[in-house]
């Protein structure tokens, strides 16, 4: 007894009884390490190990089996670590993924895992019709398959408990096949069973691909958390055990059946272990029995992992309905026969082994990830009982996408074209789980490791984009503003819509901060809010521009609401956001326009050169083309306008401009000057202004001791002479960069 607790002792360190006990429920053994066990030592250890192992010999098949039993191995670290972490509900790898990846990668898995239990079921169904159809050949083959698979759809419709202990007794039988297989000899094999001729080759990939399905079972397990009475300790304990037991099976068999069956006999003979076993009929037993307990686990797995996946209404609600005291999911039930049945006729076993080999590794690749990036990251929520080394779940994550390439890199592609399309399909359908996941974590990591990068990394033109932040009014009056402000941005950059509550304003930041959220999720802008109090508008607003931002993350660029009053106020926000170097642009609408609001309209841009202020013409003209590539604003005509003297002055403009459209390269861009002998640009501008949609001009900076009243004056002044141009954006320049090379 002394010895026993001993040998206890590490395990319950490691796998202690969690406090989320059920007083009901399945053990270790029953729960993960039969099906588990029964699912690997299946079909592929009685009717294909021998038969792989002659093609492609002994020592490359000992590197097949310890790779693919390696790759388990550390999947099996990794989810150990993973689950004496947290509480394991129901749906296996599904539920694992889901409450670490966020419900898309969660689901994505969950379906192509789900389809993969399925495929098991349609390989062991037909292995084991194939082993009865040599004893009952006036049986067709169709129909053993088919009334195998009603015959085991109604054991698995029975309580839980009574398959398991079903798979109890196969597993015995099982064992003593296997038993059996090593008491006998090559000797046994009668003089007629002769090598056959035959010209097919099995590579070391393809021979991977055929046997790694043997090595899929922990799925059975892990499929099964929500009915066990510790989920942490038994699928940590169980699942490490069925690995290690499987590995020596399938070791020890192929290194018998080399030594004891010649090559070609194994080549030709996929059934020749038939005729090794000292009892044979022990050996059919143990086909029947591998069979069907693979084809149970399966029936009894992919089940409930479509039941966890309705309860998260991924799939539709009926498909989560559970009937009896065990919740049994016999839509689900129905739904894993019905495919089963339609694999069954259309596709032979051979066929299916190495799909089932790319979900498998494609999932444990996952499981592996979550494992290594839960360890990288070290949040405080990771506290595992069990600690797999972040090096080994890393390796095991590289060597199962290694392995999907090798073995077929067209079904890999196709598999993670799959996860990805479930992936976005999930995404659109905008679903919301109610757990916490590492997803913030993830990108928190990554935001800062770009953060801390940029602060040593110095602005340049090529990579400029807007980082853009909209001052705007708190009830969110004005449409035409705020979707100026996103077409400026078109996610190239970060934008955040800002806004000043006076301090007698009705409601907390709180609400407006809720407000805000629910009208640009209603208008689906991708932004930012940033909500603050103050007495004085002005003054709060120049708190925003001066202090919001992080490092190289502050914003580039502000617009703001041209004001009807305290102008002089006004121009001192000006000079803030010009000393800050920060680009600034006031939107004036006078009146209302579709243009700004709705799609489709056919939309033109006009765009004014002065000829003094090239920064400020180059910055429009940058935003121009961003407003070009959105949605709402997609191939809108941009026309360059000026004021020139007289026609010789007109020509030489011209030419200008066509030698600088080469360099351009934008779309739908024009020129047209207009011959004006005045000196006075502004106030003869307004007589030549369209019916544009929009309107850019430049605004001058301040000068270095200019002061405020001479600057306020021309700000009023050019207020006036613009006040004609009905959608007017003026654009000062502020960062100190070369907007030309924008352009280049």
């Amino acid at each position: 007894m002394y010895l026993l607790e001993i040998l206890r002792r590490p395990f319950n360190t490691w796998f202690p009884n969690a406090g989320n006990r059920k007083a009901e429920g399945l053990g270790t053994f029953s729960g993960v390490y039969l099906p588990s066990i029964l699912q690997m030592l299946g079909v592929i250890l009685f009717m294909r190990l021998g038969w792989i192992t002659g093609h492609v010999g002994l020592t490359k098949m000992t590197v097949i089996i310890l790779m693919a039993s390696s790759i388990l191995f550390l999947t099996g670290l990794s989810m150990t670590s993973i689950v004496t972490n947290m509480k394991v509900g129901s749906g296996g790898s599904y539920y694992i993924i889901s409450r670490s990846l966020g419900m898309e990668f969660g689901s994505a898995i969950g379906i192509l895992m789900t389809l993969s239990q399925i495929t098991t079921v349609a390989v062991c169904v037909t292995g084991f019709a194939i082993s009865l159809h040599e004893l009952l050949p006036h049986f067709s083959l169709t129909t053993l398959e088919i009334g195998t698979l009603i015959v085991l759809t109604v054991v698995s419709s029975f309580p839980v408990d009574f398959a398991l202990k079903t798979q109890g007794l196969i597993f015995c039988v099982v064992m003593a096949s296997i038993i059996s297989v090593f008491l006998g000899s090559g000797s046994n094999i009668p003089e007629s069973v002769t090598p056959l001729h035959s010209t097919e080759t099995l590579g070391f990939w393809a021979a991977f691909a055929l046997f790694f399905p043997a090595t899929t079972g922990i799925e059975s397990g892990m499929a099964m958390s929500g009915d066990l009475k510790t989920p942490s300790r038994s699928l940590a304990i169980g699942t490490i055990a069925a690995v290690v037991t499987a590995y020596c099976a399938y070791a020890s068999l192929s290194c018998f059946l080399a030594m004891e069956v010649p090559g070609p006999l194994l080549r030709s003979h996929p059934m020749i272990i038939y005729y090794v076993s000292k009892v044979s009929f022990l050996f059919i037993l143990g086909v029947w029995g591998a069979t069907l307990s693979s084809a149970i686990g399966g029936l009894l797995s992919a089940p409930r992992t479509f039941q966890a996946l309705a309860k998260d209404k991924i799939l539709p609600a009926f498909f989560g309905k559970g009937y009896g005291k065990a919740l049994h999911p016999r839509a689900a039930s129905l739904l894993v026969v019905c495919i089963a049945l339609i694999l069954i006729f259309f596709t032979d076993m051979n066929h299916l082994l190495p799909i089932l080999s790319m979900v498998c590794l494609l999932t444990y690749g996952m499981l592996n990830f979550v494992a290594f990036f839960e360890s990288f990251l070290q949040n405080p929520s990771w506290r595992p009982l069990f600690k797999t080394p972040m090096p080994l779940s890393l390796t095991g994550t590289i060597a199962c996408l290694v392995s999907m390439f090798m073995i077929n890199a067209g079904w890999s592609f196709i598999a993670l074209v799959s996860l990805g399309m479930l992936c976005f399909w999930t995404t659109r359908r905008k679903l919301q789980g109610n757990w916490d996941d590492i997803r913030y974590s993830i990108f928190s990591f990554f935001a800062s490791t770009a953060t801390n990068k940029l602060v040593h990394l110095k602005k340049n033109p090529r990579s400029w984009r807007p980082n853009i932040l909209a001052i705007v009014d708190p009830k969110l009056k004005d449409p035409e503003f705020i979707y100026f402000a996103h077409a400026l941005n078109q996610s190239k950059g970060f934008l955040t819509y800002g806004a000043t509550l006076l301090d007698n304003h009705p409601e907390p930041i709180e609400a407006v901060q809720a407000s805000f959220e629910s009208y640009f999720a209603q208008k689906d802008i991708t932004c930012f809010f940033h909500i603050n109090s103050h007495q004085n508008s002005i003054l709060g607003t120049h708190n925003i521009v001066k202090n919001y931002g992080l490092g190289p993350l502050q914003p580039n660029t502000i617009i703001l609401k041209p004001p009807t009053e305290n102008i002089a106020g006004f121009c001192e926000l000006i000079y803030a956001s010009f000393e800050l170097q920060k680009n600034l642009i006031l939107f004036k609408n006078n009146k209302p326009s579709s243009a700004f609001t709705e799609e489709g309209k056919e939309k033109h841009i006009d765009l004014w050169w002065g000829g003094k202020y090239h920064s400020n013409f180059e910055l429009s003209l940058a935003l121009a083309h961003l407003m070009q590539t959105g949605k709402l604003w997609l191939d809108a005509t941009i026309t360059i306008k000026t004021l020139v003297p007289n026609e010789a002055s007109r020509i030489h403009m011209t030419k200008l401009f066509e030698k600088y459209h080469k360099v351009l390269r934008f779309k739908n861009l024009c020129f047209k000057p207009y011959i004006d002998a005045t000196t006075d640009f502004y106030g003869h501008i307004a007589e030549y202004a369209t019916d544009a949609d929009l309107t850019f001009l430049g605004l001058r900076a301040p000068g270095p001791k200019e002061p405020l009243e001479e600057y306020a004056a021309y700000y009023t002044t050019l207020m006036h002479q613009t006040a004609g141009i009905a959608h007017v954006s003026y654009v000062l320049a502020g960062e100190k960069l070369d907007f030309q090379k924008i352009l280049e």
